[in-house]
């Protein structure tokens, strides 16, 4: 009886106009929601999935979610923690919680075999692109898994690949220091490897390294530690170099992280990390934010900039972190999202140089406002100790 009543419930809200669905589905800006809201029927689930490209069209943003073990510590499975909910999700994402992965853009995860080949996966639609192997990479980086792993530091997407099969771009840097990069284009069949050396003013060349690539305004723009923020240049005539060219130069001393973000008002920011460390007690000192905005000499055209350090974001969030994209949304959008604040993930590899982690790592919250950290997110379980740095994804349906 119960059963007959239930299947008769489900029956009727299958039968809602589609116009009234589709009203309703244009409200729904997490995509949680969205999936709930397709799993009703199979009606419902036609109407959430027509509705995608129309959603894409809109400035609806998704809240970035934290990629944590699954609850049972599954190592095929992942979890997703809500920073806005403070706790994990009901579904889980089919991918190895012990593979690091080394991006993680538009809703795209990287991860690199033994072969040096980069794999871009969309865990939530499953989808796969094998990008070509990497070439004139050092013998002794192919003699162990780790190394392999490890080599490459970060992979950046200047668009969704889902949305633009034939017209995306990727950056990839190398080694902790970044001091490698390279760029490919779809349809391309090998990687272009960048020329990082700079001439300063007083003759000197240096190779750069990066932390951190975003693509602003149709170029691939980088940090380096140092504060500076260069250009990647390339183009498609065979007989242009590849090379990087100052945008804001390096200033005195170093920082422990820097990240560019693009505001969500279209403005360039960076973001730089300042971490004390004591190395006998292996424990943080001190550890702080300052963000400053680009400003350009030129228009919209990325040449030379000034950079002016600014107190406060708004009501933007942004969420950081060493592997994945670096990336912001309006507070305003997401209710339990705090404004003015920068989400960030505890990506510090404590005992990296003996090849192992020797505590959990998680995610923290800190606050321009009164310059404190919030709540945060650990790894409580022993099981969890050698989990990878937490990573940042974007939630898509594409």
């Amino acid at each position: 009886m119960g059963e007959a009543i239930s299947s008769a419930v489900v029956s009727g809200w299958a039968w809602l106009p589609s116009d009234l669905l589709y009203l309703i589905v244009e409200k729904l800006i997490p995509i949680t929601d969205s999936i709930r809201f397709g799993a009703v029927c199979k009606h419902w689930q036609s109407v959430a999935c027509h509705q995608k490209q129309q959603r894409l069209k809109s400035c609806h943003k998704q809240l970035p979610m934290l990629m944590v073990p699954s609850k049972d510590n599954r190592h095929e499975r992942r979890g997703l923690y809500s920073i806005t909910q403070g706790k994990t999700c009901g579904f889980e994402l089919h991918v190895p919680y012990n593979k690091r992965l080394c991006g993680s853009s538009h809703g795209w995860l990287a991860y690199v075999n033994e072969n040096l080949e980069v794999t871009l996966l969309n865990p939530f639609t499953k989808s796969t692109i094998c990008l070509p192997p990497f070439k004139e990479v050092p013998q002794s980086i192919h003699k162990q898994a780790y190394r392999c792993a490890h080599y490459i530091k970060k992979v950046v997407l200047s668009a969704d690949p889902s949305l633009f099969p034939n017209d995306y771009e990727a950056v990839a840097l190398f080694d902790r220091n970044g001091t490698r990069v390279s760029h490919i284009k779809s349809g391309d069949h090998g990687w272009t490897h960048i020329d990082q050396t700079v001439r300063f003013f007083y003759g000197l060349n240096q190779v750069i390294g990066f932390d951190d690539v975003i693509y602003y305004r149709g170029q691939f723009l980088a940090a380096s530690r140092e504060g500076g923020v260069f250009a990647i240049n390339v183009s498609k005539d065979p007989t242009y170099k590849p090379h990087v060219s100052i945008v804001v130069p390096m200033v005195q001393g170093i920082d422990d992280q820097a990240y560019l973000v693009e505001s969500s008002r279209g403005d360039l920011l960076l973001v730089r990390k300042f971490q004390s460390l004591n190395y006998v007690e292996c424990f943080t000192d001190t550890l702080s934010f300052k963000v400053f905005k680009l400003f350009s000499d030129c228009g919209d055209k990325i040449r030379s900039q000034r950079i002016e350090e600014i107190d406060s974001i708004g009501n933007d969030a942004f969420f950081l972190g060493g592997n994945n994209h670096s990336m912001c949304v309006s507070a305003l959008d997401f209710p339990g999202c705090h404004p003015n604040s920068i989400y960030f993930c505890i990506d510090n590899w404590v005992g990296d140089a003996c090849d192992e982690v020797q505590e959990p790592l998680g995610m923290a919250v800190f606050n321009l406002d009164n310059r404190k950290f919030g709540t945060n997110y650990n790894f409580s379980s022993p099981s969890q100790k050698y989990m990878p740095p937490s990573i940042w994804i974007l939630p898509t349906m594409v």
